[in-house]
């Protein structure tokens, strides 16, 4: 209250709760306040804010506040004063975490682990406080930087972190730096724990540098075999036989006399999480020093908390080992294993997405855009303006905007086909994965028959405003609908009805004014409308019919070509309304047809698939959910696809927000008349049957309801578990889910997902691939699909190891093993050749001018 600027040096010491007296923490509240809102800080403000709050009295009143004030001699210590507050709240929290702890242990839980955890947790917590980063100003870094500089300017040439033992590769990482994640990654039998333990011996018995080993796979035991053979050149099959020669004997002697002096720590549980590797390596650091981490192997590891699917959980993992080197300075390798996509290709050397557990998807697949714009995959890699695309939220089922942080290319990978009964396809690689009602699943692991998520609305796409008028969106429908628009034809539109004709006509004379003379002929049963230019045509004079189609990216297409425009994409519902309602009166068909089983249909037929596909796009901008069938015209011409809305709730939504021109309201009637009389009973909105056995009973158990008493409630007669068999309408599920009480089924029923069965899935040719990352949602909407996402790799060096003789047995690189180093933050990336003695299960440095003759 004396000094204005002095809250700045005390704001970021202290908080409210600091201060053990309730008026003290009252008064420092309403000079935070004041602060924040910009207002001046002085006896009269304070007391002012306090008065008016109502919180004078609390404080001490008008006399106390202005007392303290007083009794402080000079501002210019009041960061020492505020150490001094600071402390004595840390040893106030410092008891209180004992009494909490205290309590932990009286509690008498069997889980000591857990109380072990979260008293460790609660102490952490407590040091962290006096860990909370600072501002530094670019000076000071800029003098530590230097300090460095000089450093390795007087030690040049060597390693400037922690020397692997390995001369080509310290030479291209300058040594494994603390704080770093290192990834070592490769297929089974490649010699990653062989090389994790080689690295890990030579630190510690060559720099007598403590050493951290933590072995989910392997035993102690175990380990220091392999270590005690590898370090003695001893093969491993000699001792596990017993035919051991006197030589054998006086290696293993000395080798074991090398080893009992080196700083090696081993710890061997089986299911380790990063928060308890933590701990432990703490302990260690404190106890005994530390300065290397090793990890067999990271996806044995279980994550701190429960993800929604196991590579969210390696993703956490990952992260979480980084944050392990981060806090204890020290550099931390971990162990990885590839995924098989290696094996796929003739080239089998690892590269980076092999050590993503996601898939990916071929270039020209369509990514939905939160804007409404639909965009090839491969054209997001080259977007420099940040990008949202829809994904669906796991937690409230409904598709919402969420940001891409990265696109990349994944390299050359074989590509699969997928095919849905709704008609809608993909092309991914056979790890790519895809939403089941279980979880996300891999393509390769999908059976046709399988349901997966579908989006089955798009309204919650963020929609700038119109772009295009009624007028142009009317037109553009007719035309892609009747229109020839070839570049050697006259710009004509052909129809049965004279009323559609003149219809045409206007919407030219309202877009065109007087640039276009629309002329009406009738030929036979048709009448045509010609769309002729009123100037002359010239190499530099286009019709402005031809300008306007080509600007939105439709002229000159054949029947079999067109498209939809990606300009309509992200118009607002209205306008995409007004399109699709002059384009159904062109080749749309509606009505009840079928004598024996009528059925209510509205549909719409095209030679283009692409056009077809499309349309079924735009109708989901309406929640409506279509089909795409394919045709076939044995002996008429090409095929024809079309667009199929079925079931009640889709055919009326269509009706009340597209509706139809005149020249088809009387079948549009047929519909109405027909569902009048009629209720819904669906078999294609449904929920998968298999979530009776993933949710409804296990909420059903929860909370004590029998099969008996649910059933009744659901108001059918009781069947056993028959009822289990069958797939839930949503207006079920909904029922179901409140009988049970189960929010997600609740969640479930109301989703923006569309449960569509897979029809085949086909190899379907070699192809550059790519994939995306969305950071939080971790998946995205892609080819009218919802597919999962890549998650990039958070070490700071990736390395992996290739031994061409494992798929080449007659190669004449037998004994060597190639490290390929494909990712280093703040290095060069490049290839380091080891030699590989598989009979010790050792690496060594590759003395190459040897080479001919094997590895020495």
């Amino acid at each position: 209250m004396l000094d204005r600027e002095a809250i700045s040096r005390v704001a970021r010491l202290l908080k409210p709760e600091d201060f053990y007296l309730e008026a003290h923490r009252k008064i420092y509240e309403a000079i935070l306040a004041l602060e924040e809102a910009g207002q001046p800080v002085d006896l009269l403000t304070v007391t002012n804010y306090l008065q008016e709050k109502k919180l004078l009295e609390l404080a001490g009143g008008v006399t106390y506040v202005a007392s303290l004030a007083s009794i402080v001699p000079t501002t210019a210590n009041v960061e020492y004063y505020a150490r001094i507050i600071e402390e004595k709240a840390i040893l106030r929290q410092l008891i209180g975490v004992a009494e909490r702890i205290a309590g932990l242990g009286y509690e008498g839980s069997e889980d000591v682990e857990r109380l072990i955890d979260e008293a460790e947790r609660m102490i952490l917590e407590l040091g962290a406080r006096r860990n909370t980063g600072l501002f530094l100003s670019i000076k000071e870094i800029l003098q530590q930087i230097f300090e460095y500089i000089e450093e390795r300017y007087r030690n040049r040439g060597t390693v400037s972190g922690i020397a692997s033992g390995f001369t080509d590769l310290d030479r291209l990482l300058c040594g494994f730096q603390p704080g770093d994640l290192i990834i070592i990654a490769g297929r089974p039998a490649m010699g990653k724990t062989s090389l994790g333990l080689t690295i890990a011996q030579q630190v510690a018995l060559q720099s007598q540098i403590p050493v951290a080993v933590f072995s989910l796979e392997m035993s102690r035991a175990q380990l220091v075999q392999r270590m005690l053979c590898a370090e003695a050149m001893v093969d491993q099959q000699k001792v596990r036989s017993g035919y051991l020669t006197p030589e054998d004997w006086a290696r293993l002697t000395r080798a074991a006399a090398r080893l009992a002096k080196a700083p090696l720590y081993i710890d061997d549980t089986a299911i380790l999480s990063p928060r308890q590797l933590r701990a432990k390596a703490r302990r260690l650091q404190v106890e005994k020093g530390l300065g290397l981490i090793l990890v067999d192997y990271l996806q044995l590891m279980q994550g701190n908390r429960r993800a929604e699917n196991r590579q969210q959980e390696i993703a956490e993992i990952s992260r979480s080992l980084k944050g392990v080197a981060k806090d204890l300075n020290v550099p931390l390798v971990a162990l990885a294993q590839l995924s098989r996509s290696v094996e796929q290709r003739q080239d089998k050397r690892p590269i980076m997405s092999d050590l993503r557990e996601s898939g990916c998807l071929a270039g020209e697949t369509l990514v939905q855009l939160a804007s409404g714009h639909r965009v090839p995959i491969k054209d997001l890699v080259r977007e420099k303006q940040p990008v949202k695309v829809m994904a669906l939220n796991e937690i409230t089922w409904k598709l919402e905007p969420a940001a891409v942080s990265k696109v990349w290319c994944t390299g050359v990978k074989p590509v699969f086909r997928l095919c849905t009964q709704l008609g809608r396809e993909v092309r991914a690689t056979a790890n790519h994965k895809f939403r089941t009602l279980e979880g996300w699943k891999c393509l390769g692991e999908l059976q046709p028959g399988e349901f997966i998520a579908l989006p089955r609305s798009l309204e919650g796409l963020s929609i700038a405003g119109p772009s295009m008028s009624a007028s142009e969106a009317a037109l553009l429908g007719h035309l892609l609908g009747d229109g020839c628009t070839l570049p050697r034809h006259a710009i004509q539109y052909t129809t049965k009805e004279r009323q559609l004709a003149e219809i045409v006509m206007d919407l030219i004379n309202d877009l065109f004014k007087e640039k276009v003379f629309p002329r009406v002929e009738r030929q036979r049963d048709w009448w045509q409308v010609f769309l002729a230019s009123t100037t002359q045509l010239t190499h530099g004079t286009r019709s402005p019919v031809a300008q306007w189609m080509d600007s939105l990216g439709v002229w000159g297409y054949r029947s079999y070509e067109k498209r939809v425009p990606k300009k309509l994409f992200t118009q607002p519902p209205e306008i995409i309304g007004h399109f699709l309602r002059h384009l159904w009166v062109t080749d749309g068909t509606l009505g009840v047809f079928g004598r024996k089983k009528p059925r209510a249909i509205i549909s719409y037929a095209t030679s283009s698939k692409q056009m077809a596909l499309d349309i079924q796009h735009l109708l989901m901008r309406f929640g409506i959910v279509a089909k795409v069938n394919r045709v076939p015209q044995p002996g008429k011409g090409r095929d024809q696809w079309h667009v199929v809305i079925s079931g009640k709730p889709d055919i009326m939504c269509f009706i009340q927000q597209i509706g139809c021109l005149e020249a088809k309201k009387s079948r549009l009637q047929e519909i109405l008349d027909f569902y009048s009389k009629r209720d819904h009973i669906t078999n294609k909105d449904v929920i998968p049957a298999t979530v009776w056995y993933s949710i409804v009973e296990p909420a059903r158990q929860l909370i004590g309801l029998s099969q008996r008493a649910m059933q009744a409630a659901l108001g059918v007669q009781y069947c056993g578990s028959t009822l289990y068999k069958s797939n839930l309408s949503r207006t079920r599920a909904f029922r179901v889910g409140q009988i049970v009480q189960s929010e997600l089924l609740i969640r479930l029923s109301q989703s923006d997902v569309f449960w569509d069965r897979v029809v085949s899935i086909e190899p379907d040719g070699i192809e550059e691939v790519y994939d995306l990352e969305v950071p939080g949602h971790h998946n995205f909407v892609a080819a009218d699909i919802i597919v999962h996402n890549s998650l990039e790799q958070d070490a700071d060096v990736v390395m992996f190891i290739y031994r061409d003789e494992y798929y080449r047995p007659d190669t004449e690189k037998r004994g060597i093993a190639e490290i390929i180093v494909a990712k280093q933050r703040n290095g060069p990336t490049g290839l380091v050749e080891l030699a590989f003695l598989k009979e010790f299960t050792r690496f060594m440095n590759l003395a190459k001018e040897e080479v001919p003759g094997g590895p020495q």
